[in-house]
């Protein structure tokens, strides 16, 4: 679990600089490191959903699995 959330973590940064970076060099008039900075936050927040979705399944089986035991011992 703490791989996610340290990967969870790298996500969010790479989502805010990205929008940082790519508003800075647009206002200076570069075309092209926005357009790097865009495809950096969709590629990021599609493995952030991603990771979001595995996590909740996990979360979801283990709370089931903990309900399971718990009817096994009443």
């Amino acid at each position: 679990m703490g791989k996610k959330i340290a990967f969870n973590v790298i996500l969010n940064l790479l989502i805010i600089l990205s929008v940082i970076i790519g508003t800075m060099a647009y206002q200076k008039g570069n075309y092209f490191v926005p357009i790097l900075c865009a495809a950096s936050f969709s590629l990021s927040l599609y493995y952030k959903l991603r990771l979001m979705k595995e996590v909740r399944k996990e979360m979801k089986e283990k709370a089931e699995a903990q309900a399971k035991n718990k009817s096994k011992k009443r």
